[in-house]
């Protein structure tokens, strides 16, 4: 059978510099909602940009739709392979997407070769584990992308900073490289708050429409309020978010909105929450004690003044 012709990846010799630790080839085991998402976004360079080259993909059979489509939508980039092994075999550097329950499985069922790149997207995997199941391959690293990688407007925590898996991360959005495992553990929870956002701006979109405005523009206004807001902090510094608490005009709604809910106990519930995700993090085992429910008698140590108070104080009765 003749060889299968690889993708046209020719690009400039700058190109080819600034791209040197990118690997010329990628294969996905387990074709889920991120790692299709991480293969949309490096096949899906911005207008103009010749600096950036696009591997060549090999995915696995598994999610037959999802892989049908995506090597339909970027045809001259990506074949599915015949099995999890074929993709490991064809590529340099292996993305392993497939659920945490499966991954021990999946991958020790699989033969890497020395000098080959591991790459896992699974959240909470330790990259310990991944390095006894991945020999002789050495070259070992963890990824957390967050959805919007696929639009290259993504957020990407990786441990540790492989150069390789920057290269993969570093076009799509942000890419945060971590070198202490106490480090990235702690900064992974924070992904874990991605539904409570979506979750916020739900029920703000339902209060909307339960007042009587159309649920389209609800929707549309709660999801435009929310990205203005993160526009002005996306590029944070360590005293960003307390100036921009700070900013708010003193005595307006959107204080009194902030206050409301800091005396009644909702960041100190988040803290509750984060520390809850941490533990199991940790540990790969939930807490029920660490609940937020349980937790927030004990951890009310410093109170805030209460509302009526600063609303008095605004009046001049306090």
């Amino acid at each position: 059978m003749a060889p299968k012709k690889a993708p046209n990846t020719n690009t400039s010799m700058a190109a080819a510099g600034k791209n040197d630790a990118l690997p010329a080839s990628i294969g996905l085991v387990g074709v889920g909602t991120m790692g299709a998402a991480v293969i949309r976004g490096l096949c899906s360079p911005s207008p103009g940009d010749l600096m950036q080259r696009i591997p060549k993909f090999v995915i696995s059979p598994r999610n037959a739709k999802k892989a049908a489509e995506l090597a339909a939508d970027f045809p001259e980039h990506i074949t599915i392979a015949k099995s999890n092994q074929e993709v490991v075999d064809l590529v340099e550097c292996v993305m392993v997407a497939v659920l945490k329950g499966q991954v021990e499985e999946v991958i020790s069922g699989l033969k890497f070769r020395a000098g080959q790149q591991v790459l896992s997207l699974v959240a909470g995997f330790s990259l310990s584990r991944l390095q006894e199941l991945a020999v002789p391959a050495t070259e070992c690293a963890t990824a957390i992308p967050l959805p919007a990688v696929a639009r290259r407007k993504g957020a990407t925590l990786v441990y540790p900073p492989k150069a390789f898996a920057k290269a993969i991360f570093e076009p799509l959005g942000t890419c945060v490289c971590v070198e202490n495992d106490a480090h990235f553990k702690r900064m992974l929870c924070v992904s874990c708050i991605m539904g409570d956002f979506y979750k916020r701006q739900l029920t703000i979109s339902s209060w909307l429409a339960s007042g009587g405005v159309p649920e389209a523009d609800a929707a549309a206004w709660t999801g435009a309020t929310f990205a203005t807001f993160a526009a002005d902090s996306c590029q944070a510094g360590p005293s960003t978010f307390k100036h921009l608490v700070e900013e708010q005009t003193p005595g307006g709604l959107n204080e009194f909105a902030w206050r409301a809910q800091e005396e009644d106990g909702s960041y100190n519930s988040l803290l509750l929450s984060l520390n809850a995700v941490h533990h199991r993090v940790v540990t790969g085992a939930a807490d029920p004690a660490l609940a937020p429910a349980v937790k927030r008698s004990s951890s009310r140590s410093v109170k805030s003044p209460s509302l009526l108070e600063w609303m008095g104080s605004l009046c001049g009765n306090a």
